[in-house]
């Protein structure tokens, strides 16, 4: 016995998805910018049965106002991978008019992109450091680096692109969090309306799409010469990395867990005006891949640069914004925390910005951190017939530099976790008809 409407929805898609990439001859030789890339194309197709489920399931009592379920599944067929089920459960549960609960338990299909799939090689140059390099340990040897090498460059021309044996990405996911939106806040002299909110995140994924750890697994080559981690890496008769091959791949497993926290305010009507604040922060408390045809954790973690790409362990988004008629104007402030990555050893480039090297100049860590970022926009609503509006605004007003990123292979800055250098300024405009 429910006790309001059940409502149901169905329904069914077919998508076709294609793509190709047919470079001029220029590009095709590398003679554009050094880098060489390959014609690709290729495609697939995906029939969909879905069904979704709301039902209300207790209402009015005492501790459930408002007690509602929902059920929902996907039924997909890939011309190129099969068919997969993924369902969703989810509940909500409004104890008082204050206060809600809800959590939700789903499983994920991703199949790859077209690029991810059909991507043509190219190639990058990224910062790594060969362990034989001064220590041509029997390891070495066996791998062809004769005695007295050393790495006279560590700049590797890394070979990247997708692959057409990839499998999808499935996962599961619950989150579980409450939302409190308090009485005693609302309509008064200084508030319209607060809400707070709260959200824990737990995410597992099976067969993750990405390539490994390049210095990882040039480490694990020379320490195990396993052909797992050595296949795709040649050497010259000097001994020095002539090829590197880091193609996509199903790497592993990836489990990772955290906290979102939301504060939202509105502030009452002024006669100069209305204003608010929204503060959202993100706590990654926990992020771990493993390798499964090996079992070996990826050095990728809470706190860690690496791979040009670090994961904060806080992220923090807090905005404040003014309305008055058709005007309205807001200000942004982003903070990403602080990163650690491993220092390459060099004992002339790295050892002179690497900020805590070894005594000896060999290696280390270098901190980068934390970053904040200041964004302001304005906006006004034309007093035209239809609904126009002109915008404009600066980001990264102060003109804040990422920190330095020794590591990085992307002018010396993690760009995948920073804003590009300098100011961002723009101007736009919108129009409803």
């Amino acid at each position: 016995m429910f006790v309001g409407s059940l409502d149901i929805a169905a329904g069914y898609e077919h998508r076709k998805l294609d793509g190709s990439y047919t470079p001029d001859a220029v590009v095709v030789a590398g003679d554009s910018n050094g880098v060489p890339s390959g014609p690709t194309n290729g495609g697939y197709s995906v029939d969909e049965f879905y069904v979704e489920l709301n039902a209300p399931l207790l209402a009015d009592m005492a501790f459930a106002k408002h007690l509602d379920l929902s059920v929902a599944s996907r039924w997909s067929d890939y011309s190129n991978f099969g068919n997969t089920t993924n369902n969703k459960f989810g509940l909500r549960w409004q104890l008082v008019d204050d206060f809600t609960l809800r959590g939700t338990w789903a499983e994920g299909f991703r199949a790859p992109s077209i690029g991810e799939l059909f991507g043509t090689f190219s190639r990058f140059d990224a910062q790594l450091s060969d362990p034989c390099s001064g220590n041509v340990t029997a390891n070495c040897s066996a791998l062809g680096v004769p005695a007295g090498f050393t790495q006279n460059n560590p700049q590797i021309s890394i070979i990247t692109g997708g692959d057409q044996h990839l499998k999808p990405e499935t996962s599961t996911s619950l989150t579980l969090g409450g939302i409190y939106s308090p009485g005693w806040a609302e309509n008064t002299g200084w508030s319209q309306k607060v809400d707070f909110e709260l959200t824990f995140y737990k995410l597992h994924v099976d067969d993750a799409i990405q390539a490994p750890d390049a210095q990882t697994q040039l480490d694990r080559c020379v320490a195990t010469l396993d052909p797992l981690f050595c296949t795709g890496i040649t050497r010259a008769g000097n001994g020095s990395i002539d090829g590197f091959n880091n193609t996509l791949r199903n790497l592993g497993r990836i489990d990772t867990k955290g906290y979102d926290l939301g504060v939202n305010w509105v502030g009452p009507e002024w006669s100069w005006g209305h204003i608010g604040a929204n503060w959202q922060i993100t706590y990654t408390q926990d992020y771990k891949a493993v390798a499964t045809d090996t079992g070996a954790a990826e050095p990728r973690a809470v706190g860690i640069e690496v791979t040009d790409s670090g994961i904060p362990k806080y992220r923090s988004t807090l905005s404040l914004s003014w309305g008055l008629a058709d005007w309205s104007a807001s200000w942004t402030m982003r903070y990403i925390s602080d990163l650690t990555e491993r220092c390459n050893p060099d004992l002339t480039a790295v050892g002179a910005v690497c900020s805590r090297p070894l005594p000896d100049l060999s290696g280390g860590t270098n901190h980068l951190g934390a970053t904040t970022y200041h964004d302001v926009r304005v906006s006004w609503k034309l007093p035209v017939r239809y609904d126009m509006s002109i915008s404009g605004g600066i980001n990264n007003i102060f003109d804040k530099d990422p920190p330095v990123c020794v590591s990085c292979s992307l002018n010396g800055y993690d760009a995948s976790t920073y804003d590009l250098p300098g100011r961002f300024t723009y101007v736009e405009a919108s129009v409803k008809f």
